[in-house]
């Protein structure tokens, strides 16, 4: 520490005064001390001839003659942010860095508060070493934790016991309906979130007969179990479910069935590709949902003139550009995909519910118009993201459904 030179000038003054004092006390034909001696007792001096406490500046004698100690003035060591991400992952590296790309954007918008330095770690997703990494993260004294990022990081993590500092995971765990921990948070993009946003809005809209068409990939089975225990729960009925096939006897079969059934409403729960090879087979005026898996690019508009009037919820950042909360924040500096961009979106709100967590605040009761949906903080610490109603024009652009 370096002190000022009028605090330097009072040490000298206090140790040529100690020193004058043992010279006076001893004899003049004394032995002399050892070298290392005089050394320990000039310290001891030192010691008692300065106070405890050293204010600055340094205390003035009032009218009566005594100091009024003056409060120390500390510098702020600034409170650090660790963005734990599967930086060198082959499957998640991309997304992973994405997230990172954002939160970073965030941080230097004109305005941002620059109350944390952020510290980048890679949780070496695929290894066991994230246990480690998580506890080493914990060590260097952060103040917020943002990640991991994987479904399996994130049980890890909420199942370790090792949750003292705040965390905001970036994924749900592998059970979902799991507790999590005192100080985990969850903020995602889960596509389960998205089908149960749509069932309420079919279901508000008057529609009560489903028909799903689903795969055999996981994601897939995960949506529409979503979908289908939130339609029950809310009164509804499934009344046909088709695993698709590419079999064109099968397909002609799905077509008679919808309308055999009385189905009001179809839901696919899978991915752009096969959507697009379904739709001919629904009648363009059988009302038709998606999640943003539908959705793969603005560039896409051909491919998405195939998808026309389906309907599917999706986030601001892609839905609404001009909108006052998205257009705060850079677009990425590189061309991304649209999933990518969702990526992106996610590392802009969490690097905002950072700054709520380091400020220790409560969340707001009021939901925050985030870049990836109005973000609110539900009961066991999940943020859930209210999407956007959208739909493809026959143009292929993806539009807002104005309610």
């Amino acid at each position: 520490m370096r002190f000022p030179r009028l605090v330097v000038a009072f040490l000298m003054f206090a140790i040529l005064n100690s020193q004058a004092a043992l010279s006076a006390d001893e004899p003049i034909n004394a032995t002399a001390p050892k070298a290392s001696d005089a050394n320990n007792t000039a310290t001891e001096n030192v010691k008692d001839a300065i106070p405890e406490v050293l204010t600055f500046p340094l205390p003035q004698p009032d009218a009566t003659g005594t100091a009024e100690p003056q409060p120390i003035v500390v510098p702020l060591v600034p409170r650090r942010i660790a963005l734990l991400l599967p930086l060198k992952s082959a499957t998640f590296g991309h997304a992973a860095d994405a997230v990172k790309e954002g939160f970073l954007a965030a941080s230097q918008i004109p305005g941002a508060e620059p109350s944390a330095l952020i510290e980048i770690y890679d949780s070496e997703e695929g290894s066991k070493n994230l246990l480690p990494i998580y506890n080493r993260v914990l060590t260097d004294n952060v103040s917020v934790v943002v990640g991991p990022m994987t479904r399996g990081e994130v049980t890890a993590i909420a199942r370790s016991g090792m949750v003292t500092t705040p965390t905001l995971a970036l994924n749900v765990p592998e059970n979902d309906a799991m507790a999590l921990p005192p100080l985990f948070y969850s903020l995602n993009l889960s596509q389960e979130n998205e089908a149960r946003q749509l069932a309420n809005i079919a279901f508000t809209r008057g529609l009560r007969r489903a028909a799903i068409v689903t795969t055999a990939g996981a994601l897939s089975k995960r949506v529409h179990a979503a979908f289908a225990d939130e339609w029950l729960k809310l009164g509804a009925t499934t009344t046909l479910e088709f695993p698709y096939n590419p079999d064109q006897k099968l397909l002609a079969e799905f077509r008679t069935a919808l309308k055999a059934q009385l189905v009001d409403v179809v839901f696919i729960a899978t991915d752009a590709s096969i959507a697009r090879k379904i739709r001919p087979y629904i009648r363009a005026s059988l009302p038709t949902f998606a999640t943003s898996q539908i959705f793969r690019s603005k560039n896409d508009s051909a491919l998405n003139m195939d998808l026309k009037d389906v309907q599917f919820v999706d986030m601001p950042w892609l839905i609404n550009p001009d909108h006052a909360a998205v257009m705060v924040y850079p677009q990425p500096k590189k061309s991304m995909t649209a999933e990518l961009q969702r990526f992106y979106a996610l590392g802009i709100d969490a690097y905002r519910l950072a700054q709520v967590l380091l400020r220790g605040e409560p969340f707001p009761a009021e939901p925050i118009d985030g870049v990836s949906g109005r973000i609110s903080l539900t009961s066991g610490h999940w943020f859930s993201r209210e999407l956007l109603p959208a739909t493809f024009d026959a143009t292929g652009a993806a539009k807002p459904i104005t309610p």
